[in-house]
């Protein structure tokens, strides 16, 4: 098959395409990976590079992974690249979000996350565990914007609502960008900073053709990443303005989606 002649990187998200909506990564993701060392696979996340590094753990060393939606690149223990957001800017994220009662705000810094004690707040907790395995408890958000390099700010929205408040956002002031990153989170980062860039700087740093990727995401973060490839999967899953774009249309990721479309493209 054509494209399985000319595929030397692979891009998939992980929360909604590879995982399914227990978290759970396919079983035979981590063999496929090992007897296809050709491919060079790009875990692609709004999750911080080391929740997805510990996920990987026994093949991390055969990824790389592009944490925070674009904001760190880190391959084999090195940042290959960085793009945060600055104190000032920290500052106005929260302050964005001061006065809405469903936000969860969370300073994504580039060593652990920072955010309130979820206390008695399970839906918020349960979300911590899941995407923030390093992470600090403060009282005070916006003193703590000087504590550790910030790379992204992110916003938990319970209830689904995250489209709804985003919709109504104001436009982003200077190098700021917001993007829906799934149905309860918001992410704020720095403008250069997104899933196609990252894809784009890996592609540059390994000499490889935009033909020569590609690319599987749901949501809108993942837009720019589809873009970026010359071979686009949406999930059938995933958001319907993503799903206008993508070249094609993925099995769901309940039903190991990704993993279909790699065993029909290469094996």
């Amino acid at each position: 098959m054509e494209e399985k002649k000319k595929i030397k990187l692979i891009a998939t998200d992980m929360d909604g395409t590879l995982v399914n909506d227990a978290k759970e990564v396919p079983a035979s993701f981590a063999p496929w990976i090992l007897s296809h060392p050709d491919q060079q696979m790009v875990i692609a996340s709004g999750r911080p590079y080391y929740t997805n590094e510990e996920l990987f753990k026994e093949i991390k060393d055969h990824l790389i992974f592009i944490g925070d939606n674009g904001g760190l690149i880190y391959q084999q223990g090195q940042v290959l690249a960085k793009a945060g957001i600055t104190a000032e800017e920290a500052k106005f994220c929260l302050d964005l979000f001061k006065d809405e009662p469903l936000a969860n705000p969370i300073l994504c810094g580039a060593s652990q996350a920072i955010c309130h004690d979820p206390k008695g707040d399970r839906n918020f907790l349960k979300q911590l565990d899941t995407y923030y395995i390093k992470r600090r408890y403060v009282e005070d958000l916006e003193a703590e914007v000087n504590s550790d390099e910030i790379i992204k700010f992110t916003v938990y929205i319970e209830g689904g609502a995250a489209e709804s408040i985003y919709r109504q956002l104001p436009e982003m002031p200077g190098n700021l960008s917001a993007v829906l990153a799934g149905p309860e989170w918001i992410d704020i980062v720095n403008k250069d900073a997104n899933k196609g860039a990252a894809v784009k700087k890996i592609a540059d740093l390994k000499g490889i053709k935009q033909d020569e990727i590609l690319a599987f995401g749901d949501y809108l973060n993942d837009l720019t990443m589809l873009e970026a490839a010359g071979t686009s999967y949406a999930m059938v899953n995933g958001h319907p303005d993503l799903k206008k774009i993508a070249d094609h249309i993925a099995p769901s990721n309940n039903d190991e989606g990704v993993m279909q479309i790699l065993r029909k493209l290469f094996d």
